[in-house]
């Protein structure tokens, strides 16, 4: 790779860091727990963490016995 190619590409990359930091919306605080209510609702990954929660949970009571 040349030197220009090089700087090419360095270019090209901080404009589209430039482009994603202004697309970026910043996260709001949460002031109130009622504000996380239906956060994640329909959301396949949040079901399967759950589905994986309690698997592990039945997993470490069913040696507890």
């Amino acid at each position: 790779m040349t030197l220009e190619q090089l700087e090419q590409k360095v270019n090209d990359l901080q404009r589209q860091v430039a482009e994603l930091r202004r697309d970026i919306k910043p996260l709001r605080p949460l002031t109130h727990i009622e504000e996380t209510f239906g956060m994640f609702a329909d959301d396949p990954d949040f079901d399967e963490m759950v589905r994986l929660g309690r698997q592990y949970r039945e997993q470490i009571n069913a040696e507890d016995d």
